[in-house]
């Protein structure tokens, strides 16, 4: 397997990690163009995990919003965020519409 990486911004806030024609990861960051972004959908391959290609897409992203205030929610690898940058913070809300991931409206 060849152990290159490469990081390549797919589109304003995309990012994906490729090692030769195999996507490994992927990374998106939503943000409203002014003052917030929401970080969400980290992901790399198992066999690819620990090798700092979450951090360089996560990274990569994050130099496209300077000045933003950068949100996001998770209870996975708190190190990794940590690392960039991020703080817990306490005080969240959130709402599920519908039945969660079946786009069930009802």
């Amino acid at each position: 397997m060849n152990d290159e990486v490469e990081i390549r911004m797919a589109a304003d806030g995309v990012t994906f990690a490729w090692a030769g024609d195999r996507c490994i990861g992927t990374a998106r960051l939503l943000s409203d163009q002014v003052c917030n972004a929401y970080l969400v959908d980290v992901w790399t391959t198992s066999s690819h995990r620990r090798r700092g290609i979450a951090y360089r897409m996560i990274e990569r992203l994050l130099e496209c919003v300077p000045g933003q205030h950068v949100a996001l929610f998770t209870e996975h690898a708190p190190e990794l965020y940590s690392s960039l940058g991020f703080k817990e913070e306490r005080i969240g809300m959130s709402r599920v519409v519908g039945e969660w991931l079946t786009g069930d409206q009802t």
